[in-house]
């Protein structure tokens, strides 16, 4: 029975849920659309309410606040130089060109399309006259710097630019380190070319010497090896020679015993005929005195 009636219960709760759901859904709906021109006027006026305001409000502190910052920050118009003629770059001398560094980038670049000779020419026209003359001194160091190649020149540039360098306009100081970092590259490159010739004069010399080392070496061994060749020839003969006189001693020996007999007879020979001649000479002086003194009678 309890089964029954929770049963009966639970359908009835739904059959009723089932039935109040589209009435409450009908209800909202009802109540948005009424509400909805009241939401769309307020969102309206929540968005022009800020240009209202504006509107409303003064300029008067905003136009001081503009004379101010100008007042303050002054506005400045900076020459372009980089599209000037070269022909123009060279006399100018104005007080705010010479403060440009756009002024001095078109300088450097005229300066590099110019000859060495003409570069050289042209630095004669820039003579400081006084000791404040900065911008002369910095256009001819500029000019003698792309005329010249040597060394002890370049060294001097660098080191008048350096004594006229507290002079130049803190604006420029960036720009002209830079160029002076760039004549000391070009000072150690002539230096580091001229140690490199040095070494390379000194490895030729010493070459050279090996070479005639090398040489007087060569004609030493020839000549040496002349010798040795000579002296193996020598030993060659002096040992064939040999040879023949131990298979030749046998016979030479009887040859020279009768040699030897021979030669004692006619020592012999030769003494007696000595001995003989001075008595035949003494028989022939007698006779010739004899002669004589039967002619005398």
């Amino acid at each position: 029975m309890y089964i029954r009636f929770t049963y009966r219960f639970m359908t009835g709760t739904e059959q009723q849920n089932i039935v109040t759901k589209p009435t409450r859904k009908t209800a909202v709906m009802q109540s948005i659309r009424a509400s909805a021109p009241a939401l769309c006027f307020r969102a309206m006026l929540l968005l022009f309410v800020p240009y209202l305001l504006a509107g409303c409000a003064k300029t008067g502190g905003s136009e001081n606040l503009t004379t101010l910052a100008q007042s303050i920050l002054p506005e400045q118009s900076v020459t372009d130089y980089r599209v000037r003629d070269c022909d123009l770059i060279w006399d100018i001398a104005k007080p705010a060109a010479m403060e440009n560094g756009l002024y001095w980038l078109r300088f450097i670049d005229c300066t590099d399309r110019l000859t060495s000779a003409k570069a050289r020419e042209m630095a004669k026209r820039f003579i400081p006259e006084a000791p404040t003359d900065w911008h002369q001194v910095l256009k001819q160091s500029i000019l003698l710097g792309r005329a010249t190649s040597v060394l002890v020149e370049r060294i001097n540039i660098v080191e008048n630019f350096n004594r006229h360098s507290a002079q130049f306009p803190v604006t420029l100081r960036p720009l002209l380190q830079l160029w002076r970092e760039q004549q000391y590259l070009k000072i150690n490159l002539v230096e580091e070319s001229v140690k490199f010739q040095r070494l390379q004069s000194d490895s030729d010399n010493k070459i050279d010497s090996l070479k005639e080392i090398r040489a007087r070496l060569e004609y030493e061994l020839r000549s040496m090896s002349r010798k040795l060749e000579n002296l193996t020839d020598i030993e060659r003969q002096l040992s064939s020679r040999k040879q023949e006189q131990s298979s030749a001693v046998t016979p030479s020996n009887t040859d020279t015993s009768s040699d030897n007999a021979l030669s004692n007879n006619t020592l012999s020979n030769n003494t007696a005929e000595s001995k003989n001649t001075p008595a035949a000479n003494a028989d022939t002086q007698t006779e010739a005195h004899a002669s004589e003194e039967k002619g005398a009678e």
